[in-house]
């Protein structure tokens, strides 16, 4: 059940290496950030790019911003299941969000933004850096 040559946890998912997770991070354009807010935990979809081992996304509403103003800890997941195969993959990002405000890296990031998946908002919007603390991911099959 599985690749025999590369390593397994307790349930006998394969661990993936930092590469295959940061190979995963590209992969899929959307992911889910997971931070607390007034004392509840939400979790929002967001498109991504990746800096380095750092995951940037950028927004134009008032709660993510506020949990990047705050250095709160955040979680950033991508993953994908095939049902037909059973077989898939998890990536999940640990770190600090904090905002990005020195001009040559909103440029860089502007340059690998990919398109977002709901319509342009009005207004200005910012860009939130994941200070990766620390990345794991697993797959099935």
């Amino acid at each position: 059940m599985g690749d025999t040559t590369r390593p397994t946890d307790h349930t006998g998912l394969v661990v993936l290496d930092l590469d295959d997770c940061l190979a995963k991070l590209l992969e899929v354009p959307v992911g889910r950030l997971a931070f607390q807010l007034d004392g509840e935990l939400s979790i929002l979809p967001v498109v991504h790019t990746l800096d380095g081992v750092d995951v940037c996304f950028r927004t134009t509403g008032d709660s993510k911003i506020q949990a990047a103003i705050d250095r709160d800890p955040v979680a950033f997941e991508v993953d994908h299941f095939d049902a037909s195969t059973r077989s898939g993959w998890s990536v999940l990002v640990q770190g600090t969000a904090t905002v990005v405000d020195d001009e040559m890296d909103i440029r860089k990031l502007d340059q690998a933004a990919r398109a977002p998946w709901v319509p342009p908002h009005e207004g200005p919007s910012t860009w939130v850096r994941i200070r990766t603390q620390s990345i794991t991911g697993r797959a099935l099959g």
